[in-house]
């Protein structure tokens, strides 16, 4: 193919962005990926995309798959996966809004053609950038092959691996406030009188983006709570498929890759009614208001107390995370692609 891709992202440690591209690139075939020779983040990272990636790619359709690229380029597929940083610019540090409130709007106007993952992003992305939403492609992300059905035994390994409590709900959050750690947090205390006894809130996640996402509200220690951090990818899957209950009361998602890929490994999930969250889970979460820590504390309880309903949300989530497919993303990526003039 007659396509070159902005590979910057993939010098970072495993995200969601980092997800896509990888899963993406596994089933683009050869193509050539161009990225710094060491990390670059920030100033310098934006500094090699607007000045250095123009002229590696002349003569070549660019693919941009985390939110900003080169603006002088216009032969470039820019894939935006939300704009939180217009719709809740208080989740990020000064530097970043501002940075990307600079380069997005020209980029938007200049490219060849947008995409996004979701409706609610295609609905504002359109709004904040005049754009016609016809014209903004939306292609979903997928689940990835290490989540999945797991056998007693390997869910038993990640659990000695780990330090895993025999029983635990699973809370993925990071340093960026959006995924509502704060609020997840004083829910479990609420909720802890009414759980039962042996009981215990696993937290995974990357803590420490802060050049990014600004500084952290101070994490308190309520009780029954174990910090593990970030996870290597070998664990995830099991660890997922282990959790009584996956919860993702995230307060703002363009899609929110989490919620399929804990569907997918067979555990219960309670999300938001809010942004894309519901449109990603449907019927097949337990949706709550990420705004409210009584809800999200009710939904805990609910789902620790109801067997019948976590199961009937385990069989609802499988069914729903195959509507996920990389193998489809890809697919219509690379047609997007040669309508665009690269490749056959």
């Amino acid at each position: 193919m007659r396509l070159a891709v902005n590979a910057r992202v993939t010098s970072f440690s495993m995200g969601g962005q980092q997800r896509v591209t990888a899963e993406i690139l596994k089933r683009l075939g050869p193509v050539e990926t161009i990225a710094p020779s060491r990390p670059l983040a920030g100033p310098r990272g934006h500094a090699w995309e607007q000045f250095v990636l123009p002229l590696r790619t002349i003569g070549r359709l660019l693919w941009s798959p985390s939110a900003t690229g080169p603006v002088v380029k216009r032969d470039q597929v820019v894939t935006l996966h939300d704009v939180a940083f217009l719709d809740r610019p208080e989740f990020f540090s000064a530097n970043f809004a501002r940075a990307y409130r600079m380069i997005l709007p020209p980029l938007m106007k200049r490219a060849a053609r947008v995409v996004t993952v979701s409706e609610f992003s295609r609905r504002r992305i359109a709004f904040w950038y005049g754009l016609d939403p016809g014209e903004i492609e939306v292609i979903g992300n997928g689940v990835s092959e290490q989540f999945r059905h797991y056998g007693a035994d390997e869910i038993a390994a990640t659990r000695a691996a780990l330090g895993l409590p025999p029983t635990y709900f699973l809370l993925q959050a990071t340093s960026d406030r959006r995924k509502n750690l704060a609020g997840a947090l004083a829910a479990w205390a609420a909720a802890l009188p009414h759980l039962p006894a042996g009981l215990e809130l696993v937290v995974t996640g990357n803590l420490a983006r802060t050049h990014v996402f600004g500084d952290m509200a101070p994490i308190g220690e309520e009780p029954r709570v174990k910090l593990l951090g970030y996870v290597e990818e070998e664990h995830m899957g099991p660890l997922l498929a282990g959790a009584q209950v996956f919860l993702f009361p995230t307060l703002y998602e363009g899609f929110g890759l989490p919620i399929v890929e804990a569907m997918a490994c067979g555990a219960p999930v309670l999300t938001s009614a809010a942004t894309a969250t519901q449109e990603i889970a449907g019927e097949a979460a337990l949706l709550v208001d990420p705004t409210s820590v009584d809800d999200i504390a009710h939904g805990m309880r609910k789902l620790a107390l109801d067997a019948s309903l976590r199961a009937r949300l385990v069989a609802a989530g499988q069914e729903r995370a195959k509507l996920y497919s990389w193998d489809d993303a890809a697919r219509k990526y690379r047609e997007l692609f040669r309508s665009l003039g690269a490749g056959s």
